[in-house]
């Protein structure tokens, strides 16, 4: 972060401060375990924190001043504002007005994360490139990584997640982005939003902060995507099956390691791999290929960065057990991506039988009881030879597939847990096995469970 002073600091964010003086503020805080010295720390308020308990810490850590909404003893400056969350917000809007670097924000209902990787991945090739650090693509997340910005990067990509209308309206009018890409509409946090309709006007909320001559990419094999009404920004379409895209891939073919394929856009043809499988992650690295595209990096340049391409942990991950292949993607499940995972799993066997360990698909409202009958169908549909699953949907699920699989409520996942590793003595070689549930279920508990069961002696 760039150095700041006090004065713009308060007048930026409307706040009260009764220091009369000026200092330097080298950086921004909201927890006092990672505060340095110099920085301003904002005692931000949630459900089950309060940081203005932590004053004093912060000023034994470094403190140079600090930001709070209620009334607090403290041995330097106190900035008073009504709202310390919107004081961080408009800082934050107010530091990217000092910033000469292009940003890349990106959205979706599933494939951010990856997507936002393989982008960067792409523009390190020629730019120096900063990313949103782990998951911070929320309220407090994107603000904090915008003030991690200085002069030395050339452009930033920002991920924007949300589970409510306006979240990533507030979002992109920070980080007025440059470039804008959304990877797909789906059914995550439909519960919320009440309908995919919904969802994609919470997604196209992030053209709002979109610079007048900016790019706006979109995923055109998404049908509320590609017939989305996005007003006059210029606009690319991604494709595997809409050969109208502006960038096309075709002659998908997979070893079940890497996904090899062949691109075009205009006049130009580039052939090569990327290190993952999957049809959606074709689509995730075309997102990346066009933005390149955008930033002068041609095909080949993009293909030969993707390459080295790795995936985030706990994403899709695979890892091979004596000749077991589990494939672990248990960051986060939805309707939209349990049915891809289902879709790609057979390429990960080799010649063996599939089998899925699955947990419940959170925030999915009124829509969960059939959205997890439709989960038990589309293992049935996707031939997997027998199911786990464990959560408060478990009879739903087992509606949809009950020959093939057994289910669980919440509370017996250690009975669950005990069943899978009898269960795994069926298992050989070239079997592959999904693990994959909602973050709130703790779907790594029960693979390291396995894992240990299957390696021990």
């Amino acid at each position: 972060m760039k150095k700041l002073k006090l004065t713009d600091i308060i007048k930026n964010i409307g706040a009260k401060c009764e220091y009369n003086g000026d200092i330097a503020v080298s950086g921004v805080s909201t927890d006092t375990r990672t505060i340095k010295k110099g920085d301003l720390f904002i005692a931000l308020v949630g459900e089950k924190f309060n940081g203005h308990d932590y004053i004093s810490v912060a000023e034994e850590n470094g403190a140079a001043a600090v930001v709070c909404s209620q009334d607090v003893e403290a041995g330097v400056p106190v900035l008073m504002v009504e709202d310390t969350l919107l004081a961080l917000h408009r800082l934050a809007a107010y530091y990217r007005t000092l910033l000469d670097i292009k940003v890349v924000a990106i959205t979706g209902s599933n494939g951010k994360t990856t997507t936002r990787d393989m982008t960067k991945t792409v523009l390190s090739s020629k730019y120096r490139v900063y990313s949103t650090d782990k998951n911070f693509n929320n309220e407090i997340g994107l603000p904090k990584s915008v003030l991690q910005l200085d002069d030395s990067y050339d452009i930033a990509v920002l991920e924007m997640g949300m589970n409510h209308l306006g979240e990533i309206s507030r979002l992109t009018n920070i980080a007025k982005p440059d470039v804008a890409l959304i990877t797909n509409v789906g059914k995550a946090h439909i519960g919320n939003l009440g309908s995919q309709e919904n969802i994609l006007k919470a997604k196209l909320e992030i053209l709002e902060g979109l610079s007048n001559d900016g790019l706006l990419i979109l995923n055109g094999d998404d049908k509320l995507l590609s017939s989305a009404g996005t007003g006059s920004f210029k606009k690319q379409f991604t494709g595997i099956e809409n050969e109208n895209a502006d960038i096309l891939a075709s002659d998908l073919k997979d070893d079940g390691e890497k996904t090899e394929f062949t691109v075009k856009s205009g006049d130009e043809t580039a052939t090569g791999f990327i290190p993952v499988l999957g049809k959606y992650n074709v689509l995730n690295s075309l997102e990346a290929m066009l933005c390149g595209l955008h930033f002068g990096i041609d095909l080949e340049t993009a293909f030969n960065a993707l390459e080295g391409y790795q995936s985030v942990s706990m994403r899709c991950e695979s890892e091979e057990i004596n000749g077991i292949v589990f494939v672990k993607d248990y960051y986060n499940s939805s309707p939209d991506s349990a049915r891809v995972a289902l879709e790609t799993l057979a390429s990960y066997s080799k010649g063996g039988k599939t089998f899925a360990l699955l947990g419940e698909m959170l925030e999915l409202g009124e829509f969960s009881e059939k959205e997890h009958e439709n989960l038990g169908k589309m293992c049935k549909k996707n031939n997997i030879d027998f199911a786990y699953f464990i959560g408060d949907d478990y009879k739903a699920f087992l509606k949809g597939t009950a020959e093939k699989s057994k289910a669980y409520p919440k509370d017996k996942k250690a009975e669950m847990i005990e069943d899978i590793k009898a269960f795994s003595a069926s298992l050989n070689k070239g079997d592959a096995v999904l693990v994959k549930g909602s973050r709130g279920m703790k779907m790594e508990e029960v693979f390291e469970a396995l894992k240990e069961h299957l390696t021990k002696g």
